[in-house]
């Protein structure tokens, strides 16, 4: 994988994991905000019965028609009611309690008659007085309603607003804590004790959920490896599909520069058989074995111009057509599915490919197919040139506009670091079947030129100073604008 395929392989991981994170994270805090709120709907519920149970002992009370003295009732009210702290009645308008009678009691007692329910005087943050219409009155101690140890444990800071001042319940953590706040105020049930309790929790670092995380980045990291080894797998056989097409081309090339070849090898002796059978014929003397004779040759003659006809045929099916269709083509786009199906097969050969375009937006005009294939040989011919080569390998495609000939004409130039041609090689590197390889077959050249003139271009090539050849196509320009 090259270095370009690494870093966006790293930005789809990147991409996906904290997209998935994102989606980990809010299922987590929608998670620990129902917990939070359930907790705080139980410790609001807890505190409203509190409250309620207060009203129903001032109930109680008022129904009695010979109470006991408060002295008396307060010891047998106080274990099962922590939170009381005296209790008192007026008895034919004075005062009967376990403690000194409230602030303005009277006040109090005459408000709770024009609601009809029990009014609260709050003492401080902590404690409050409870009076009934029936001046009976209970001197609560908010902070022993219920006992911290009573609240769910997911809970963390909890207050209840008594006299305008919060009075803290639960305290587990410290108000500046950096997190993710989570707050939640509801005012508790009872009517005559309707105080705004608070409930508040903050979702540190240690409450994130890290090992859901790591889990999710290992398994992303898997599915972008999976995917990537998926997608290179695919170009893998693109690559190989369009190298066969390529391959399927170039052998089609070569059979019909073959064919053509033998067409012309084998059409002036069989024109020479023909004519010297015909004579033959005509200078038969041999009255005896004129008719035998006659009807030999002139199966003969026969025979020979029916081969005529098929290599005719032959050379006819094979030969390119002249005029190839033409069209505007992009360079880059020619030289990136070249790349393509051969950068990486020349990496392991340790030869760069580098392509320069040094007239951007010029369009040459020919058959994008048979370019394709010219420069795929060229670039073939320039690897086996630098196959003995010690050092760097590099061969460099460079694409320009020459304004100096004719007309504009587009050149693409394939050059290699190579030892170049020899001498006397040079003048005949084009001419069908002449190669300096033990392999080859030297049709790849010609074939290339046979092309290059279908499209009213023209391949050359030269040596380079001090070592390696450059191969130059040169194809007609595209004059409209690009």
């Amino acid at each position: 994988m090259n270095p370009l395929s690494r870093i966006r392989a790293l930005l789809c991981w990147l991409v996906l994991f904290l997209l998935g994170a994102a989606w980990i994270a809010r299922q987590e805090y929608l998670d620990q905000h129902d917990r939070f709120f359930q907790g705080t709907s139980i410790a609001q519920r807890m505190l409203s019965q509190k409250t309620v149970q207060h009203e129903a002992v001032l109930a109680t009370l008022t129904a009695l028609s010979h109470p006991p003295t408060p002295e008396r009732l307060y010891p047998s009210l106080h274990p099962a009611m922590p939170q009381l702290l005296g209790l008192g009645y007026l008895a034919d308008g004075a005062w009967a309690g376990s403690l000194p009678p409230p602030p303005d009691l009277s006040a109090a007692v005459a408000r709770a008659a024009r609601l009809g329910r029990p009014v609260t005087l709050p003492l401080d943050a902590a404690r409050y007085w409870l009076i009934a219409p029936s001046s009976w009155s209970l001197l609560i101690d908010a902070r022993q309603l219920v006992p911290p140890a009573d609240f769910p444990p997911n809970l963390s800071n909890l207050s209840l607003l008594v006299d305008q001042r919060p009075l803290a319940l639960l305290d587990k953590q410290p108000e500046d804590a950096r997190g993710l706040p989570m707050t939640l105020q509801k005012p508790l049930g009872a009517a005559s004790q309707p105080f705004q309790m608070r409930s508040s929790r903050i979702l540190t670092p240690a409450y994130w959920p890290w090992t859901a995380w790591t889990a999710w980045a290992l398994a992303s990291a898997l599915l972008v490896a999976g995917a990537a080894a998926w997608q290179r797998s695919r170009a893998e056989a693109r690559r190989q599909q369009e190298q066969a097409r390529l391959a399927a081309m170039a052998r089609l090339g070569a059979l019909g520069e073959m064919a053509a070849g033998i067409a012309h090898e084998l059409n002036q002796p069989l024109t020479a058989i023909l004519a010297q059978t015909r004579a033959a014929q005509r200078l038969l003397d041999d009255e005896d074995e004129r008719p035998a004779v006659r009807h030999a040759l002139l199966a003969s003659a026969e025979q020979a111009k029916r081969a005529a006809d098929i290599i005719s045929r032959m050379r006819a099916l094979v030969q390119p057509r002249s005029p190839a269709r033409r069209e505007a083509l992009d360079p880059d786009a020619l030289v990136a599915a070249l790349r393509f199906l051969r950068e990486s097969e020349l990496a392991r050969q340790g030869i760069r490919l580098v392509w320069h375009n040094a007239s951007p937006g010029a369009r040459p005009l020919g058959d994008r197919v048979a370019l394709e294939q010219i420069l795929h040989n060229l670039v073939q011919n320039a690897a086996d040139a630098l196959a003995g080569t010690d050092g760097a390998r590099v061969i460099q495609l460079e694409g320009r506009v020459d304004s100096r000939a004719s007309g504009d004409v587009y050149r693409f130039s394939i050059s290699d670091n190579g030892p170049g041609i020899a001498a006397d090689a040079l003048p005949r590197l084009f001419t069908p079947f002449y190669t300096t390889r033990a392999q080859g077959m030297g049709l790849g050249l010609a074939l290339c030129e046979t092309l290059a003139g279908s499209m009213d271009g023209s391949v050359a090539a030269h040596n380079l100073k001090p070592s390696g050849a450059c191969f130059t196509v040169s194809l007609p320009c595209n004059k409209s604008p690009a």
